[in-house]
């Protein structure tokens, strides 16, 4: 005997779909799909960036042992063991402008001699310098698109001189994004800056890189804006509004808010900390003002490296902390080395 559980009108409309109910659900559950797998491509976008600051904060280290002891000569007669974050006098400039070009020669391409060159001047002393570009060249690998660069600091392509313009745009787009978004720093052991490292002492660099999230949807839930992660944020109205200005002028209009960014961050690291106190140490931080008010969203990676100083004692040594003129200790240990069998 046959159940009758409905009406032929009832059987007939089970027997037929809605029209666009499959869409519907299609979307509905294809978005916790690709939210999923764009999250796993982040995560895994973020651990490489993290070895390659870790492998950039070795190459910095590895370079560092080696200047810091080199001799003052080849360093603009810089003593030994001492590095400069922010010197205005500093003439660091051409040896940056040497090597982006070498980057040219490499490449096979004569690199900028626009408005790219003013940026090359860098307030960092020479000994500081030459560590920054060992950190420089891995993290290029992880900057943003070179297109999106040169977008953003509004540098056109035709400026760029000649050669093959897309590995012109690669070099210069990553050569400008490494000066505002990777901080290098000497470290004492109690963890502050130093200025200075002894010939004995370990010598610890750390590594600080703002990394670009790329992602779409899960870089905002999973990375932060810049105006957060800088504390620019707690700044009045006036000051955002300065800033927001000066962002949609390119290169020529960072360069105007450079002397006022270094006092803003200075004045917010002291309530915030984070990313204000390290940008601090950036060579060119003002370059990151286009990207203030975008909708990038960035994370913040670091690491640390340490090796031993490769200080001799047999040659004259300024002690760290040593009043200018006042040598005799280091020159007293330094002969009695000397007259040692």
């Amino acid at each position: 005997m046959t159940e009758r559980c409905c009406s032929p009108r009832l059987r007939r409309l089970r027997g037929k779909r809605p029209a666009g109910v499959v869409y519907v659900e299609v979307l509905v559950a294809i978005i916790p799909v690709f939210i999923f797998f764009f999250g796993l491509l982040q995560l895994a976008l973020l651990y490489t960036a993290r070895l390659v600051v870790r492998h950039a904060a070795q190459r910095a280290v590895r370079s560092a042992v080696v200047v810091l002891e080199d001799a003052p000569s080849k360093f603009d007669d810089t003593a030994q063991g001492e590095v400069t974050y922010h010197d205005p006098s500093a003439t660091s400039g051409g040896s940056a402008q040497q090597f982006l070009q070498g980057i040219g020669d490499v490449l096979g391409v004569q690199l900028p001699l626009g408005d790219v060159q003013r940026l090359l001047n860098s307030e960092a002393g020479p000994r500081l310098a030459a560590i920054q570009r060992a950190a420089y060249m891995p993290l290029s690998t992880l900057a943003p698109s070179p297109a999106a660069l040169l977008d953003t600091f509004g540098i056109s392509k035709d400026s760029l001189g000649s050669g093959n313009s897309n590995l012109m745009q690669f070099a210069v787009g990553l050569f400008l994004y490494n000066r505002a978004a990777a901080m290098v720093t000497l470290r004492k052991p109690d963890g502050s800056v130093a200025n200075c490292v002894g010939p004995t002492e370990d010598v610890t660099v750390r590594v600080t890189y703002l990394y670009f999230c790329t992602m779409p949807i899960v870089s905002s839930i999973m990375c932060d804006s810049l105006m957060n992660l800088s504390g620019l944020d707690q700044l009045d109205d006036a000051a955002k509004n300065a800033y927001e200005s000066v962002s949609g002028g390119g290169l020529q209009g960072v360069q105007q808010a450079k002397d006022g960014l270094q006092a803003d961050l200075q004045r917010v690291s002291d309530r915030v900390g984070g990313l204000s106190r390290e940008l601090q140490y950036a060579a060119s931080p003002e370059l990151l003002l286009p990207f203030l008010f975008s909708r990038a969203h960035f994370k913040l990676v670091s690491a640390e490296a340490t090796l031993p100083n490769q200080g001799a004692l047999y040659y004259p040594r300024v002690a760290c902390g040593t009043p200018p003129g006042d040598q005799s200790q280091d020159q007293t240990q330094a002969n009695s080395v000397e007259a040692q069998p």
